[in-house]
């Protein structure tokens, strides 16, 4: 089956790689011109494809100015995790995993436990929670997660720069590889609610010291 990648896709990903290399951070303009010259398009289907990122919430249009990655918000954390907590949750009880599965996912524990810097670690925990998708067959519910995940991206981001935050992440990384391994895929998916929010008070802790 081939499968169609829209710009719109291609800007989502190319804002996602700017935010993990540190080239794009809250509040920042988006540059028109660098993406049209890195997706090798016009300005015009780039400006319509942050138009439709825009009305997804994932950028925001100032008037006058062009396109930002919106400043943080605290409220937007506690509104978005619990939501993506339990879409998550919905994909992984309704999944099954082989035993490929699952050794491809203790294959991505032991290396994470390696990783000194947030950006291998938040690459890692991305793969980790797409392979916990993967077999999960409502495709529409994957493309919003993945919506909504760009929308925190961030947040994760300072999540994992905190090495014991990071090593809880890996803890809850370590019981739902054991719970699966049991055949137990309803323990997996209260783990995986369970971290996006305790997630929540650590991120607030974060932005509150940051902004005191």
């Amino acid at each position: 089956m081939i499968i169609k990648i829209t710009l719109r896709d291609q800007v989502k990903s190319f804002l996602q790689d700017q935010m993990m290399n540190g080239e794009l951070s809250f509040g920042e303009r988006i540059s028109l011109p660098v993406l049209a010259k890195k997706l090798n398009v016009s300005v015009t289907p780039i400006r319509e494809a942050l138009t439709q990122l825009q009305h997804a919430d994932i950028v925001e249009a100032i008037p006058n100015r062009g396109f930002f990655l919106p400043l943080p918000n605290i409220e937007k954390v506690s509104e978005l995790y619990p939501i993506i907590a339990n879409l998550e949750y919905l994909g992984v009880s309704e999944s099954t995993y082989s035993e490929k599965d699952i050794n491809r996912l203790e294959a991505l524990f032991e290396k994470e436990n390696t990783f000194d810097n947030p950006v291998d670690r938040i690459q890692s925990d991305i793969k980790f929670h797409e392979l916990l998708l993967k077999n999960y067959k409502n495709d529409a519910l994957k493309s919003f997660l993945y919506d909504l995940k760009l929308r925190v991206f961030l947040y994760e981001f300072y999540y994992m720069e905190d090495a014991n935050l990071a090593q809880t992440s890996s803890n809850y990384h370590k019981n739902i590889i054991a719970s699966l391994k049991k055949g137990n895929s309803l323990k997996a998916a209260d783990l995986i609610k369970e971290s996006w929010l305790t997630s929540i008070q650590f991120i607030q802790q974060h932005f509150k010291q940051k902004a005191s």
